[in-house]
């Protein structure tokens, strides 16, 4: 687009030259070679000058850098998690990491017997018809039952819960 614009203003200013220097002599004389064909070169010099100086200008190389923050080592950041689970309150216990572990239930329980995660959402909700799906009272009272108190508990019932749901099969 930048040799487009600079293609237009030569043009623009040839076309004034050539109208002044047309006007400056008595027009029976013919066109010189220099008329025409100097301004045609020093037009073409601009534009190769142009173009040679834009592609030998190294394109700026960006990097990508891993995302920083809670997110950089999920491992580090999941360990993190269950720390704080263990120490937290009733609510972000409930709200977050049981949460977390009944939507990976709801997956793994949708994969193995081909239902929508919805239906099975629905079922588990229901406290009979989430037991007769999963056939593990286990499993189920860890995920929807009550929570236990601070500590290493709620570190067991995670790992647990992990092991149930690896484990479970439809």
């Amino acid at each position: 687009m930048k040799t487009a614009k600079l293609l237009l203003w030569s043009v623009v200013a040839y076309a004034i030259v050539l109208v002044l220097v047309r006007g400056i002599f008595p027009s029976s004389s013919s066109p010189t070679i220099s008329l025409a064909g100097i301004p045609l070169i020093v037009i073409a010099v601009i534009i190769a000058r142009n173009l040679s100086g834009r592609s030998t200008k190294p394109s700026t190389i960006q990097t990508i850098t891993a995302p920083r923050g809670p997110m950089e080592d999920p491992l580090r950041f999941l360990s993190g998690q269950i720390r704080v689970a263990a120490s937290s309150s009733d609510s972000y216990f409930d709200d977050l990491v049981r949460a977390r572990l009944r939507e990976l239930l709801i997956t793994k329980v949708a994969l193995e017997t081909g239902e929508q995660k919805e239906a099975i959402r629905q079922a588990l909700s229901n406290p009979k018809d989430g037991r007769r799906l999963l056939r593990n009272e286990a499993l189920y009272s860890a995920l929807y039952g009550h929570a236990p108190r601070l500590g290493s508990d709620r570190t067991q019932l995670i790992s647990d819960a992990v092991d149930m749901i690896g484990a479970w099969k439809s």
